[in-house]
């Protein structure tokens, strides 16, 4: 009799180890690495899909690969990071796993200490670079959606406009910007908001001498 078919279904993250997700992972190195670069000094977390995301080059404070629901690297866990709260400076998150991303997005919430800021990179889903992945099991938000996950998670996003990079369909410089197929967030943690009373003026005592 003929084996049955496997019914497991493939991982979705692993579209990126493809040579259509190399190129998405190529466009975003750069904007990464600048971004971490500017945080060398403090604590900075990096959470991406591995597959050759520029691991090599791109220098975090602490740098973990999505892997069966969870994650891997220096330290190995489930979607909950065992890591300490308001800990980070600055949270990068690479195309997390959509089906488990308001856990993870809470959790990177968590981690970010009071005035920190978290960038997610996400799939755009009207770029015309949505059919190569196509039916890959990726599931895509539009900026809108994943703007309401980082307010649920506590994050604050109404500064930052969503910015678009990476290809639109070919290695065309002249594509709109909102048909490139990579959007990227930007959200803060707000710490809690300090409130000064206003400064009385001088009372004078009676018969005081002004000095």
């Amino acid at each position: 009799m003929p084996a049955a078919a496997s019914q497991r279904q493939p991982e979705p993250l692993a579209w990126f180890g493809t040579a259509d997700g190399q190129r998405l992972l190529a466009a975003e190195q750069p904007r990464i690495a600048s971004l971490l670069a500017a945080k060398a000094a403090t604590p900075t977390l990096w959470l991406h899909p591995g597959a050759g995301a520029g691991v090599s080059v791109v220098a975090a404070g602490l740098a973990l690969q999505a892997s069966g629901g969870g994650f891997d690297g220096p330290l190995r866990c489930g979607p909950s990071l065992p890591l300490a709260s308001d800990s980070f400076s600055a949270v990068v998150v690479q195309h997390v796993p959509e089906n488990g991303a308001r856990g993870v997005l809470a959790e990177c919430a968590r981690v970010l200490e009071p005035g920190g800021r978290l960038w997610l990179f996400t799939l755009n889903p009207v770029s015309p670079y949505r059919l190569r992945w196509r039916r890959t099991g990726l599931s895509v938000r539009n900026p809108g959606r994943w703007r309401r996950l980082l307010q649920q998670a506590g994050l604050d996003c109404e500064a930052h406009p969503p910015q678009w990079l990476g290809p639109a369909w070919r290695n065309d410089g002249r594509a709109p910007d909102m048909m490139r197929a990579v959007c990227l967030l930007q959200a803060d943690k707000r710490g809690p908001d300090l409130i000064l009373s206003p400064a009385r003026p001088p009372r004078w005592q009676p018969g005081a001498v002004p000095a």
